[in-house]
């Protein structure tokens, strides 16, 4: 269990990263940190993995543009 908080911000920061909301030097301190451990590249690679196969396979259902107008001016009215 000691090296689960460990994981658990690693992770987050990877989270982070990918969804491109690290800032330079954490991006640098982060790649260095998944370079240089085996560990954390595994985490890194699965992860990245994960999100490529989700955009790639998972398809969202098309809205109509009347539907979209009709919720945005709900939220007017509110």
């Amino acid at each position: 269990m000691r090296n689960q908080k460990p994981n658990t911000e690693l992770r987050q920061k990877i989270n982070l990263y990918l969804d491109n909301a690290l800032g330079a030097r954490e991006q640098e301190e982060l790649l260095d940190t998944v370079n240089s451990d085996p560990r954390s590249n595994q985490i890194f690679e699965a992860e990245r993995n994960s999100r490529d196969y989700i955009k790639n396979n998972v398809k969202r259902q098309s809205v109509s543009p009347d539907l979209i107008q009709s919720i945005r001016d709900n939220i007017r009215i509110k």
